[in-house]
């Protein structure tokens, strides 16, 4: 699984790099634009006032350390838990996908974007999709072990 998404992803941002210059934009319908969006920010720019080494160390390594999390958690888990198994691996190849990357280009390339009347999506990528459904599976696991009095960790 972890695979699948690291492949989709990368041959998503592959294709769109292939078809789009940097700041491109191609409007696929009236709900959904290919975009080519290098985003170097983080977290509603929290670390855009630190100096740039220090920017890229932080770029690298909260992912390293969210994937050793993440693994950590699979291991200590051992619950056989289909919902969490997939959850967590949604999470780990969502990050490997951007922290690739992030390692290769500095910057992570989000492509899509979705418009219903007034409301607008930020741009997005599969890693980003993958990150957030696997979010929401790990809510959803954890609601469920809950009322069974088991916990995730």
């Amino acid at each position: 699984m972890v695979g699948l998404i690291v492949s989709l992803d990368q041959l998503t941002k592959w294709l769109t790099r292939a078809r789009l210059p940097v700041d491109g934009i191609e409007q696929w319908s009236s709900w959904l634009t290919l975009a080519h969006i290098r985003n170097n920010g983080f977290g509603f720019g929290l670390i855009e006032k630190l100096p740039g080494s220090l920017q890229n160390l932080f770029f690298v390594a909260v992912p390293v350390f969210a994937l050793l999390l993440i693994i950590m958690i699979f291991i200590k888990s051992q619950d056989n838990d289909m919902l969490t198994s997939l959850a967590l691996t949604s999470i780990l190849g969502g990050a490997v996908g951007n922290m690739i990357d992030r390692i290769e280009f500095g910057s992570v390339l989000d492509l899509l974007r979705i418009q219903v009347g007034q409301w607008q999506s930020p741009p997005f990528n599969i890693a980003d999709m993958a990150i957030l459904i696997g979010v929401g599976l790990v809510f959803v696991s954890t609601l469920r072990l809950r009322k069974r009095g088991e916990g995730i960790v």
